[in-house]
């Protein structure tokens, strides 16, 4: 599976590709979704997310989603699923992908936040002001 991620690395490159993240979206047992706020003094802050960020140097989608993961929650030990790809503009217009993954987790299952000042759990058909990548991979699983 790893070879077959470290070819979506390669296509993104091959596509222009110049930053790339991995995301989290995060189901509980009762089908709601995490979302992690942005700081208010960050860029877009205020917004709402899944959790995730920028994959560091030779490292694989899943493992920085992972990593991401557990840095901005907590949560750890987690089987990723492969979910999509999203392209979106960056800052300063940077052209980026965010490899995007699936996992559950039992309700109730505690959040531990560093990078963010708040978080909930929405249902996919009441969700805040978020971004279209974002609000992309989400829809997704309301498609599936």
């Amino acid at each position: 599976m790893e070879a077959e991620h470290g070819e979506l690395v390669r296509q993104a490159r091959a596509d222009g590709i110049e930053a790339l993240l991995g995301g989290v979206v995060v189901l509980d047992g009762s089908g709601r979704v995490l979302l992690v706020r942005r700081m208010p003094d960050d860029y877009l802050g205020g917004w709402w997310e899944i959790p995730g960020g920028s994959l560091d140097p030779g490292e694989a989608p899943r493992a920085g989603a992972a990593r991401e993961l557990a840095e901005e929650t907590g949560l750890t030990g987690l089987r990723l699923d492969y979910l999509h790809a999203a392209d979106f503009t960056g800052r300063s217009g940077v052209r980026a992908r965010q490899f995007v993954y699936t996992t559950t987790v039992p309700d109730g299952t505690p959040v531990t936040l560093t990078e963010h000042d708040a978080h909930r759990w929405v249902p996919l058909d009441a969700l805040p002001e978020v971004s279209a990548h974002h609000r992309s991979a989400l829809g997704r699983l309301t498609r599936r």
